[in-house]
Formats: structure tokens, C-alpha cells, sequence
């Protein structure tokens, strides 16, 4: 999820813990700010990945992104991190060992799990297994996420005597939003499979700026069926069927440049098209229709590979600026 998100969860994770001090009774003890702060920085410390080093723009996003700093036998190394920061910042005052496991708790539920939950993918079992996770509850933008637990926060900071109260009411609220957010999932698959019984599979992801909608994709044997279905609506809306290799199958010397590679993998619904470049060499965009706007993909990554092989440029498109797409949204 988003920076300010996974921040908020941390704090609330850190808010779990009774404090030392009770409101009213004094300052909080060096633990107790402690444990707040290192659950926050722990929350906050994966996504740092996304500076690693990487050959082009497409490894960075897919393969140094959510790479081992999001995986679960690393999450004891990243908590250390939070935790030996914020006990250094508290003057070596604070008792580590609660620090050290809230800020474990803090990389799971603050990060590891809100990732987990989008539909992006992510690698929690590095460095056993290279597949990408997902579950498809929410975008990786959700507002209805965000904002019970920015008011918490809010409260807390102007009514410090509840403050604890505050932020777990906050994450409560959340929690419960997200709750909801499965049981619909589950309500549309079924409803989208109904519509489409000679599918190979069916799958339900958040639409954009949509709380009771949700975009759709069924897999036939030769095409991907896309549209949308809604909650509150009939049977599900099919507004395209797209060809899964427009352009014929991928050669195999093109595939298996590690740059197109990687996007083959990250791509669940892939639509695939390749052409020759002006220079002799090829030029593949790799679609997946999760991400799609009346059945047209909205996210695409580029990658032009040179006669030898080269990678000469690599790129993500999304359908446009963001103007641009709320403006297609609304037609």
C-alpha cells in the first residue's frame, strides 16, 4: 500500500502494547515512545527496495521492488533495524526486547500483510519461492483504508489522553472495511461465474475510486472476457474480449531477456504484443489486464531489446496521466 498507509498501521501496531504509563500518571516512559516510534520506522523500512540498484526502470519496479525486504525470513533483520534506531534516538533508555517485538509484529501486520492484500503481488517467501502473492482485496490506493486510520491518529494527536483508544478505534474501522472487502470478493467471483460457465478461471479486482464496483476477468481458451460487476448491481458487465497474444506467441530468445522475463511473471492476465524496431531489434509491451478501463489495460510495460539481445530501453506506461484516466473513468 502507500507510504502514509503502512505508517498508520505501524502506529497502530505499536498502540497494541499497554503502555508503561497510564494516561494522566506522567510523560510516557522511554519504552513506551520507543515502541511507537520503531513500529512506524519498521512499517516504513521495506519499501526502501525501491533504491536498490537495478539494470533498468522495469527491474527496479518489479524485481528489486518487494523483492527480500518483503519477505517473511527477512522480517526479523528489518524489525532489528527499526528497533536498534529507535532505541538509539530514546538514548539507550528504553527495554529492547518489547521494542524488538513490536517491531516484528509491525513489519507483518503494518506492511507485509497490507502489500499482501493489493493487487500488485508480492515475494513473502523469498528466498524459497520467487511467486508473487496476492489476494485482491483492495488497490494499492484505497482511501476508505486510510482515512479511519488518519482520523485516529488525528484524535489521538488532539486528545492525548485517549490516544490509545483513538488509533485502535481507527484501525478497528479499517479492519472492519476490509473485512468487507472479502466477503464481496467472494459474492462476485461466484456471480461472475455464473456468468461465464465455460471459463477456465475467474477472478474480482478493485476498480478504481470504486467501492461497490469491481472490474472482472474470465479466462477462456483463447481470449480474456473483461468488464465489471457491481455489488449492488445485476449480472456482470462484459465490455471487451481481448486476444491473450495479439501479435503471436513470444520468441523464445525475446522471453527469455530477463527484463521481459520479469514482466511475463508479474503478469497474471498477460496480453503480449511484439513488433520488429527500426533498429532490427523488437519491441514487446506486456499488459495484464488487471489493470483494465472498460476492457482497455491501463498499465503497460515496454521493453525495446536490441538485435543482440540488449535491453536499449525499458518503461511503464499507465493508459496516461492520472488526469487523463479520471477523465476516461467518468465518460
Amino acid at each position: 500500500m502507500d507510504t502514509l498507509t503502512h505508517g498508520l498501521f505501524g502506529l497502530a501496531v505499536g498502540a497494541m502494547r499497554r503502555p508503561d504509563m497510564r494516561p494522566g500518571e506522567g510523560r510516557a516512559s522511554p519504552t513506551d515512545r520507543a515502541v511507537l516510534l520503531s513500529c512506524v520506522i519498521a512499517a516504513e523500512l521495506p519499501d526502501l527496495d525501491y533504491f536498490w540498484p537495478a539494470g533498468d526502470a522495469v527491474l527496479r519496479t518489479l524485481r528489486a521492488h518487494r523483492g527480500p525486504s518483503h519477505a517473511l525470513l527477512f522480517a526479523p533483520v528489518v524489525a532489528a533495524v527499526a528497533a536498534g534506531v529507535a532505541w538509539l534516538v530514546l538514548r539507550r533508555r528504553a527495554r529492547f526486547g518489547p521494542v524488538y517485538a513490536f517491531s516484528v509484529l509491525s513489519v507483518a501486520l503494518a506492511h507485509l500483510l497490507p502489500d499482501l492484500w493489493t493487487g500488485w503481488g508480492t515475494r513473502l517467501l523469498l528466498p524459497f519461492s520467487d511467486a508473487r502473492l496476492t489476494l485482491d482485496w483492495t488497490g494499492v490506493l484505497d482511501p476508505l483504508v486510510t482515512l479511519p486510520l488518519a482520523l485516529g491518529a488525528l484524535v489521538a494527536w488532539r486528545r492525548r489522553a485517549r490516544w490509545r483508544r483513538a488509533i485502535l478505534v481507527g484501525a478497528a474501522v479499517a479492519a472492519a472495511y476490509v473485512g468487507g472487502r472479502i466477503a464481496t470478493q467472494q459474492v462476485l467471483v461466484a456471480r461472475v461465474a455464473a456468468a461465464h460457465p465455460g471459463a477456465q478461471r475467474v477472478a474480482v479486482f478493485p476498480a478504481m475510486l470504486g467501492v461497490t464496483t469491481w472490474r472482472f476477468i474470465a479466462t477462456h481458451e483463447d481470449a480474456y472476457a473483461a468488464g465489471t460487476v457491481d455489488l449492488l448491481g445485476g449480472a456482470p458487465t462484459e465490455e471487451r474480449r481481448v486476444a491473450r497474444a495479439p501479435s503471436g506467441p513470444v520468441p523464445a530468445r525475446v522471453a527469455a531477456v530477463p527484463t521481459v522475463r520479469e514482466a511475463l511473471a508479474w503478469a497474471r492476465f498477460p496480453v503480449v504484443r511484439h513488433a520488429p524496431a527500426g533498429d532490427g531489434g523488437t519491441t514487446v509491451r506486456v499488459a495484464d489486464l488487471r489493470y483494465h478501463l472498460r476492457g482497455d489495460p491501463t498499465l503497460e510495460f515496454i521493453v525495446d531489446i536490441a538485435p543482440d539481445g540488449a535491453v536499449t530501453r525499458a518503461r511503464l506506461e499507465r493508459g496516461g496521466s492520472a488526469r487523463e484516466l479520471l477523465d476516461r473513468w467518468r465518460r
